[in-house]
């Protein structure tokens, strides 16, 4: 456990415990079955992408989810 998951807990822990409900609920569907169904948007460009981590366009944290609508 790191001191940033440390201090998490300790400042909110409700938020905590979702996240930690959430990643159980991913191990037991499987990682790929929600990578399938979630696409992501850079708020930034709009470029549309399945991974979430960073735009490659714009090389910036700035992937959103976008609403299943």
């Amino acid at each position: 456990m790191s001191i940033v998951y440390t201090l998490k807990k300790l400042v909110d822990p409700v938020r905590v415990r979702m996240e930690e409900v959430e990643r159980k609920r991913l191990v037991e569907v499987g990682e790929s079955e929600k990578s399938e169904e979630e696409k992501y948007r850079c708020r930034v460009c709009g470029l549309e992408s399945k991974r979430n981590e960073y735009c490659p366009a714009c090389l910036a944290d700035t992937m959103e989810t976008v609403s299943q609508s």
